[in-house]
């Protein structure tokens, strides 16, 4: 019966929400780059994106950030459909500035893993792994500025159906560091922005209680969360005009889920790893009202799912692409960011009689984030 129940916890971290396991930042604003944002990096999901964009930052301020979430999954073997929505809060965060800027130190909330589903009639899954998050950076020369973010990893994810409950907690600690090239800032400044980020490699810690009507067990798994390297640039065509592009490598494919009993499988289908290319830019369009940016961006979506051919074998990585278009207002004192993403992947594989299949999944995000300075 155990195997049984991490065989489904496999199914669950590696299917239905492999996507999510593409860990960047948060945000609005960055989302309308496609997630391009390692570059630019100047607000406060900088923690997330690249912790030396921090130093950006001139006025305390506070922000919010929530998602509606809407998700589809056509299963061509099957000729169904099935669909899920959910809200969500995305990210929180208090940054507060030193020696005009100088230093600059913040505190937030990041959601990380999303595992909601209602994907089956009278199954529920909901919750998540998300990261209190601490950080500062400092400008060593006007062109430089480092960052460190710490995370500690919790939350809970609870799965119920008729007779049956698994509770799982989640725990771990790892670290974003980052550091950001203002070449705007030079005697003679050329209109370009040079960021990297690197995530520490950890262990995450997966606590996991079963209760059926005839049968109940705790025991601990661990996913090995591995080493992420982003490098982002941004080009500014004069105040208004911004383009930026992201290269992040996530190194999944040697990841592996440990069990308690000293057993192991490879979290990723393809044991390749999640390396993506994030595309956007940014105008701004002055009024006497308000400051209204439109922002548009493109990514690719690597997934730890994998393609099958016709003799049961691996058939290279499932890799989708993405789509995001945003708007808002800013402020003087208050800026809101809107922004619509959308995801989508094919998932080919064949049945035993040699019939080939496409299953599609494509997950929609409507984000709204409120940033407050003082």
């Amino acid at each position: 019966m155990k195997k049984i129940l991490v065989l489904c916890f496999v199914i669950i971290i590696t299917g239905l929400s492999a996507q999510d396991w593409n860990i960047t930042g948060a945000g609005a604003r960055a989302a309308g780059f496609g997630g391009a944002f390692i570059g630019i990096a100047d607000d406060a999901t900088a923690l997330g994106w690249n912790p030396g964009g921090l130093t950006q930052l001139y006025r305390p301020e506070v922000s919010v950030v929530t998602r509606f979430v809407s998700e589809s999954f056509d299963d061509e073997f099957y000729d169904d459909k099935l669909t899920q929505d959910h809200f969500a809060l995305n990210f929180a965060s208090l940054t507060y500035p030193f020696m005009d800027g100088k230093f600059v130190t913040a505190l937030a909330y990041q959601q990380q893993l999303d595992m909601f589903s209602e994907w089956v009639d009278d199954e529920s899954d909901s919750g998540g792994a998300f990261t209190v998050s601490s950080g500062a950076a400092y400008r060593i020369m006007p062109i430089l500025s480092v960052g460190l973010c710490t995370n500690i990893w919790m939350g809970n994810w609870e799965s119920e159906e008729p007779g049956a409950k698994q509770e799982i907690a989640f725990s771990g600690f790892n670290m974003n560091l980052g550091a950001m090239l203002n070449l705007r800032n030079m005697m003679n400044p050329i209109p370009l922005q040079v960021g990297v980020s690197m995530r520490t490699p950890f262990n995450l810690k997966v606590d996991i209680d079963t209760e059926y009507t005839v049968y109940s067990d705790s025991w601990t798994n661990e996913v090995e969360i591995p080493f992420m390297l982003g490098f982002g640039a941004a080009y500014f065509l004069g105040d208004n005009l911004i383009l930026s592009a992201d290269y992040e490598m996530r190194n999944y494919g040697k990841s592996e889920i440990l069990y308690d009993d000293s057993s192991s499988v490879y979290l990723s289908d393809s044991e390749e790893n999640l390396s993506q290319i994030r595309i956007g830019t940014e105008y701004l369009f002055v009024t006497d009202f308000a400051v209204i940016p439109l922002r548009a961006g493109f990514k690719t979506v690597p997934t730890l799912i994998a393609n099958w051919d016709e003799d049961g074998e691996v058939d290279g990585q499932v890799v989708g692409t993405g789509f995001a278009f945003g708007s808002g207002l800013i402020f003087e004192k208050f800026a809101i960011d809107i922004t619509y993403d959308m995801e989508s992947t094919d998932q080919n594989y064949y049945d035993t009689w040699g019939s080939e299949y496409t299953d599609t999944r494509t997950k929609a995000n409507l984000g709204i984030s409120g940033t407050f300075y003082f």
